[in-house]
């Protein structure tokens, strides 16, 4: 399925949360909207799947207009075929496994096969066998699975993740996120996933849309998210920046070095600290004008040593701001 957003805004009183955006993100691909809290990438989400009303423009899913503020369309969200997975997990606690899943079905009014749909989508996260045990008997994991089984029983074209695992402890996290993209991929889904979590964005992603400020700064796959930011926010936010001319020319802590090469740059630091991140050690540098840079070493160095990094220029990246709408 396929999503067309024009020229869509959102304000919330004198707070303009969504600024005029254009969108098309093609089915079959996973789009993830990052950025920090209040950037507007849930009011976003939460106009599309229409449980936020937009102020003006039109959504689109496939040929089919869902909303349209010129020409009063608003199609209610049971109406719009998608899955939507929430942080909460959202499920009912006096309902079991199966009445959760088949909750969406029912309220669609989608009762023929429902059985089958069900035992299906329980089947597909790797429930099988606990149908009948209640929420509060499941771990914060399985919990997770019941709302993604619930979420793809309706069998959408569309789904939605509204940061899906950030309830969940770091090594779940990790398992879950591989589940959550086989899933995904394996149905062909559309998918559309917020969160604020770099390391989920980089990971799972066919292209991302960096947000601040209600507007998109950045969209990209997340290499070019990673190697070639357009604004001083994106190199910021997405990974580490070391910056040669503040906003302007920064440089990745990867591609420092501790041995230099002919037409290296060449920086003078002290050491200000070590941090052992378990492959490697990350080292917190101060150069001679007072800048604090991080680089990586594969030996311990100590606080108080004076150093000397090298780069090739072609690893320096200059920033420049893309002046014209951003459409995807």
């Amino acid at each position: 399925m396929d999503l067309i957003v024009k020229q869509l805004t959102k304000s919330f009183g004198a707070v303009q949360a969504l600024q005029p955006l254009d969108l098309h993100i093609r089915s079959g691909e996973f789009t993830t909207l990052l950025g920090p809290s209040g950037c507007g990438k849930t009011t976003l989400l939460r106009m599309i799947a229409g449980l936020e009303t937009p102020d003006s423009g039109e959504i689109w899913l496939d040929d089919e207009c869902v909303f349209s503020s010129e020409k009063g369309v608003f199609k209610p969200v049971h109406k719009r075929k998608l899955g939507m997975v929430f942080q909460d997990f959202a499920l009912w606690p006096h309902l079991t496994v199966y009445e959760n899943v088949a909750f969406g079905l029912k309220a669609a009014k989608q009762t023929n096969g429902m059985k089958e749909r069900v035992m299906d989508a329980i089947g597909a996260v790797r429930l099988s066998g606990l149908e009948q045990r209640y929420p509060s008997q499941l771990s914060g994991g399985q919990q997770q699975r019941v709302a993604f089984a619930r979420a793809i029983a309706v069998e959408p074209k569309l789904i939605l993740f509204d940061e899906p695992l950030s309830a969940l402890d770091a090594l779940l996290r990790d398992e879950m996120r591989d589940e959550l993209l086989h899933l995904v991929q394996s149905r062909g889904l559309t998918a559309i996933y917020v969160t604020h979590d770099q390391l989920e964005a980089m990971s799972m992603s066919d292209q991302i849309l960096v947000m601040q400020g209600g507007k998109v700064l950045q969209k990209g796959a997340p290499e070019e998210i990673y190697h070639r930011p357009t604004e001083p926010f994106v190199a910021k936010f997405v990974g580490k920046s070391n910056w040669i001319d503040p906003d302007k020319r920064m440089i990745r802590p990867e591609k420092l070095r501790w041995t230099g090469r002919p037409g290296d740059l060449t920086w003078s630091a002290v050491v200000k600290r070590v941090s052992y991140l378990g492959d490697r050690y990350e080292i917190t540098l101060e150069l001679e004008d007072g800048t604090v840079w991080a680089g990586y070493h594969d030996q311990r160095l100590q606080a108080g040593d004076r150093v000397l990094v090298y780069a090739s220029p072609h690893d320096t990246h200059s920033i420049h701001p893309i002046k014209e709408e951003i459409y995807v």
